[in-house]
Order: structure tokens, then sequence, then C-alpha cells
């Protein structure tokens, strides 16, 4: 039988002009949650909108100011972000190549800096998964990922981060080997979400994404050094603990945290226990990406896999990060909307968007989230199409002969 043409309800609901009233009602909801925010700077509490991008500014208007070392001294950074915006105790965990990239924006004063920032890490954004849809349907209900408002909401680079996953991904379809290394390398400021990307590019024998993702990388390092300093770099290594200590003692609260150590950590399960769990979801999640990408699929289902994998390979990995998660949602929808979803797979799609709004990516502060299940159920819906049409090529190879 036939898994693909087994559809039901909701994704038969997807094509529907119903749908379509519902998505533009969620974008309303959105543009108001926005507008909520902004107007708090001013006649709420003061707290200036899009707030982690305080670090990134202090940051860089120390940076431009001559001092690239303070971001990665923790008091001397709250102090100064106190002297400046008046709320403080934002920490700057990023590497120097980081500091590079947002350096332009420490010339500017803060609400011209967010803005730039904003208008085009999401610009960047929306061009990557529109390529990745390659329909405009599908582009219009992957933009309602909750996690892509969550990056915008808090101020951080979450956008930018789905521009260069997806972009990856995308150059790899178009079998532009070296622009998908190249923006894959121009995203290690993001170490952690990365991970997994040398293990594909080496499974799947794409030898040049490869070489062009590590070029990239020690290129842009070696920028930032000859820039700041290597005294930069140092200070960044140095509070490498320091950046540990605020996971192990939940100095960020763990309901921000989507992963599994934090859903663990939670509910008190004690730390070695966690940790362990964690390192074995991580370990599982390399074996499947590397047995993913030695196979045939199409780069649409790798890539849905690779991206999924990474927001579950680590333990640091915060709700608005999970906007990543838009790359395989739209992935999905794309191989779904005219082939057919498989069975329950729009279920589950739908079920993930609802779960992401019981996090506190919404702005909400809660002592308890569901961040991590989006996360299982987007990557447990890639594994199962990667399978469904792994199966599917196997049958159509022609039979040995005897």
């Amino acid at each position: 039988m036939n898994e693909k043409r087994q559809e039901g309800f909701v994704a038969r609901f997807y094509r529907s002009e119903i749908a379509k009233a519902v998505a533009a009602f969620v974008i309303v909801i959105y543009m108001g949650r926005l507008g909520w925010d902004i107007a708090n700077m001013f006649i709420g509490d003061g707290k200036p909108f899009f707030a982690d991008f305080i670090s990134f500014w202090t940051a860089a208007h120390s940076a431009v100011g001559g001092d690239p070392v303070l971001p990665y001294h923790y008091e001397d950074f709250s102090a100064r972000q106190k002297e400046l915006m008046v709320w403080h105790k934002f920490a700057f965990f990023y590497p120097p190549t980081w500091l590079l990239y947002i350096l332009p924006l420490g010339f500017l004063p803060y609400m011209a800096a967010v803005l730039v920032f904003v208008i085009l890490s999401v610009g960047l954004a929306c061009w990557a998964l529109a390529g990745l849809a390659q329909s405009s349907s599908v582009a219009f209900f992957a933009l309602l990922w909750p996690g892509l408002s969550f990056g915008v909401l808090h101020g951080q680079n979450a956008m930018l981060n789905v521009a260069l996953f997806g972009g990856c991904i995308a150059a790899l379809e178009r079998r532009q080997e070296i622009l998908a290394g190249v923006l894959i390398g121009l995203m290690a400021y993001k170490p952690h979400l990365g991970v997994l990307v040398p293990v594909a590019f080496l499974a799947g024998g794409y030898w040049k994404a490869f070489a062009a993702a590590a070029a990239t990388t020690v290129a842009v390092a070696l920028l930032s050094a000859l820039v700041f300093g290597l005294e930069t770099w140092q200070a960044f290594l140095d509070q490498v603990p320091f950046a540990n200590t605020w996971l192990v003692d939940a100095m960020v609260p763990m309901s921000k945290f989507a992963s599994l150590f934090g859903l663990l950590r939670q509910f008190d399960v004690p730390l070695g226990v966690a940790s362990g769990l964690q390192a074995l979801v991580s370990i599982l999640v390399f074996v499947t990406v590397a047995w993913i990408w030695r196979g045939a699929l199409p780069v649409a289902i790798k890539g849905a896999v690779l991206v999924s994998a990474a927001c579950l390979a680590t333990p640091f990995i915060l709700d608005y990060d999970l906007a990543l998660l838009a790359i395989p949602v739209v992935l999905l929808m794309r191989l779904g909307w005219p082939g057919g979803f498989l069975r329950i797979e729009a279920e589950m799609l739908l079920l993930a968007f609802i779960a992401m709004f019981f996090t506190s990516g919404w702005g909400l502060r809660l002592d308890h989230s569901a961040a991590f299940l989006p996360n299982v159920l987007v990557f447990a819906a890639c594994i199962r199409r990667a399978i469904q049409t792994n199966s599917g090529i196997k049958t159509e190879l022609p039979s040995p002969q005897l």
C-alpha cells in the first residue's frame, strides 16, 4: 500500500482556502505581539525591544571604541550595558567571528542598529526559505513557523542561521558545492549548531563543500584575529568554562532550553543522568545523519534530516534557535504538497507548530516548557520520510539477473 496516498483531514486542510485565512490571522497575531513588544519600550517598563540584541550592540560598540576584549569579561561587560542601556546582565558567548560580523552596527545608535539587523536577517531568511519552498503556497505556510517570530522578538541571530543553513541546502540542491560550503562556513559563529555538517558532507561525498566550509571558517577566524588581535580570541577561550557554568547552573532558565538535557533538568533530573542521556541522543543522531547522507536520497530529504538532527544534537539550544526547524518544515511541506503527505505526517507538523506556543519563546515566563517536543516531532517526521523514500528507491532498482 502506498503510504503517501493516505492523507488525512489536516493534509487536505493545508490546501484549502480556510487554511489561508487561518494563516493570515496567525500573521496578524504575530504582528500584534511584535507591536506590543515595541510599545513596551515607550509605555511599559522601558525594556528595549529585541532585547537580546543589547549584548550584540554593546559588544560592537565596545569594539568600535577600541575594546574588543570587553565582551568576554562578563561583569565589566554587564556594567557597560547598564551604562549604555540601563538594562544589563546579557552575556556574550560568541567567538570573535560574530563580533566581526556585527562590528558595523557599533557605529549606529541602538534603535537604528537593531532595525538594520532585524530587517536584513529577516530578508535573508525569507529569501532562503522561498528558495527551498519552490512554491509560493509552501513558502507562505513555512513563514508561519513560530520559531521565526521568536528569533525576531528576541533580537537574536536565529533568522541569519536560517538564511545560512537554508542557503547551504539550497545550494547543494543546485549542485553548487563551493557556495554551500562557504555559506555554512560563515555560520561558524554557532559551532554547536553546525557540528553535524562535516559528518554529513564527508558521508555524502561532498568534498568540495567540506573544503570550502573549512577554508571559510579558518579565513573568517583569521580575519577576526587580524582585526581584533589574538588577545580577543584568548579572552573568548578563557570564558568558555564560564559559559558552561551558565548551562549547568541554569543561569538561563532551563524552560528556555529546547534540548533533552534542558527538559530533564527542568524536572530536577540529576546533572549526570541528564548529561548522559543527552550524550546518547547526540550519538544516535550522529549515526543517523551519517547513514542518511551516505544513501541516494534527494538533497531535500538529507537536508531536512541534517537540520532537524542539528537541533537535537546539542544541549545548548534555546527556544528561539528553533527557527532552524523552519528549514525541515518547509522541505517536508514541499515534498508533501504535490505528491501527497505520508500518513499523519501533516498532523505531526501541526502538533510541532502548536507545541511551539507552549514555550518561553513567545515571551512568557514558564517553569516548564514543551520546547523539546517540536524538535522530536520534526526529526521523527524527517526520518520517516527518508525511510519511506529510501524504500521507494530500492523497489525501483532493477532486479539482479540470475
